[in-house]
């Protein structure tokens, strides 16, 4: 007769914590200390992620939306770096009611000025990066339109939609201010495992091209957090990140897992620990979903070897690395090579674009393609610089979506625009280089070239 076999396992059929079973957790927190930690920081071996500190929740955009409650109220600022992710937008405004401040980063540069559109010339990354002057800047700008202090700094990084890195350097300055200025600092690290260059190509040779937040804020103590009641012990377990630095991360872009919704966020503040767990119950991962996960994050690599006699692939016995970190390099690979081949495309149409070196898209500049800005005919000697410095956000946008609308309608090509993340300046926007087959992706580079073809006369 048939042999009956348990559809369940017992452990996953009954309740579990809301913040994730504790085993699942101290998964997670394994894994992302060899993801986030041990390559830029291994002398930290005293100093790994707590699991009791870890939140799993389902999809990163639940994990964020809870921490960001926790740390502010309604109406309380949040600053971000433009441009940024469109849907924050709707994950921090929607229910947690918060308003988003945009970090804006041009102008605060000092002695330099970002090339204009006449000029052809790329805007270099730094112009991008956000600086205690444009924090500033932001700070009193919020304060100015909501009555008292922004509560939290969002930073992107690796960063979408630029797809690049924030230097360690830059990233050193933004947690020295948060904690100075008791702004919490919530870093969104979700394309941490998509990061495919492994040395900045800008920078003194050997800089790591991506370094987290939590192993630049390891261990860190400054006045402000010994005299503050909210101040994580850093003699307790964990990494020392002390009240104000935090993480959010999922699995929905390394891994391309983004129907399984697991996102983990990592804190070390006491304070929010308990409300933070308890709003995770509305947007728990399942039980089954669970030891899945568990399973994947701790499971040995297998490799295939050759066909046997019978003409049948045979296994090894597993092998001395784990699955994930196998299929990351894998996978950081593929995405290398298909960014080279973009890049490379976009070299030879002479569009200007930031050399990407993480997550899945670049960044390109076609303001040389956007529709002509009217200038009152008094006007004459005004530059195409003070142009744009001067150019109404109706006007951006405006001629902007004329050119996406071109594009798309025209030319099939289907483009982020830069005005919808926030950017500062028209005619930007975000090639997603991943979100097609090999053939679909070369017939896009096909229509590229078309439309620029037709564009240039």
């Amino acid at each position: 007769g048939a042999r009956a076999m348990n559809a369940f396992e017992r452990d996953m059929i009954y309740y579990q914590p809301t913040h994730g079973v504790p085993s699942v957790r101290e998964a997670m927190a394994d894994f992302l200390h060899d993801l986030l930690v041990k390559p830029t920081h291994p002398h930290l071996k005293s100093r790994k992620f707590d699991p009791d500190n870890v939140v799993l929740g389902a999809g990163c955009n639940a994990v964020l939306e809870n921490l960001c409650m926790c740390l502010a109220d309604p109406g309380d600022a949040i600053l971000v770096p433009t441009p940024y992710y469109a849907a924050f937008e709707f994950d921090l405004v929607s229910r947690a009611g918060c308003k988003i401040v945009s970090v804006n980063t041009f102008d605060h540069h000092e002695g330099e000025e970002a090339p204009s559109s006449s000029s052809h010339a790329p805007i270099a990354p730094h112009f991008y990066y956000p600086n205690e002057s444009s924090l500033d800047a932001a700070y009193d700008r919020a304060v100015l339109e909501t009555g008292r202090a922004p509560r939290v700094l969002l930073l992107s990084h690796p960063n979408n939609p630029l797809g690049i890195c924030y230097p360690p350097q830059v990233m050193e300055e933004c947690i020295a201010w948060c904690r100075e200025r008791r702004v919490h600092l919530v870093s969104d690290e979700i394309y941490a495992g998509s990061v495919y260059r492994e040395e900045r190509s800008s920078s003194s040779a050997g800089e790591p091209t991506f370094v987290s937040a939590m192993a630049l804020g390891a261990n860190c103590e400054d006045d402000n957090d010994a005299d503050d009641d909210n101040n994580a012990n850093v003699s307790s377990p964990g990494l020392g990140l002390g009240p104000y630095v935090h993480l959010v991360y999922a699995l929905s872009k390394d891994f391309a897992l983004s129907g399984l919704r697991v996102g983990a966020a990592y804190t070390e503040n006491p304070e929010i620990k308990l409300p933070f767990q308890k709003l995770n119950d509305l947007c728990q991962i399942s039980s089954q979903t669970q030891l899945l996960l568990e399973r994947m994050l701790r499971a040995d690599a297998v490799v295939a070897t050759a066909d046997d006699d019978d003409g049948k692939q045979s296994e090894e016995d597993a092998s001395q690395e784990k699955f994930v970190d196998v299929y990351l390099k894998a996978n950081r690979a593929n995405v290398r090579a298909r960014c080279d081949r973009l890049q490379s495309h976009l070299d030879e149409l002479r569009i200007p674009h930031l050399r990407a070196d993480s997550g899945l898209f670049v960044w390109m500049d076609l303001r040389e393609f956007l529709p002509p800005l009217i200038v009152p005919s008094d006007d004459d000697d005004v530059t195409t610089t003070e142009e744009e410095a001067t150019e109404s956000i109706e006007s951006k946008e405006r001629r902007e979506r004329r050119l996406y609308l071109s594009l798309m309608k025209d030319y099939g090509l289907l483009f982020t625009p830069g005005m919808s993340m926030r950017n500062e300046r028209a005619g930007f926007f975000r090639f997603v280089f991943t979100a097609a087959g090999g053939e679909e992706f070369e017939l896009g580079l096909a229509r590229l070239t078309e439309f620029v073809k037709a564009m240039r006369g």
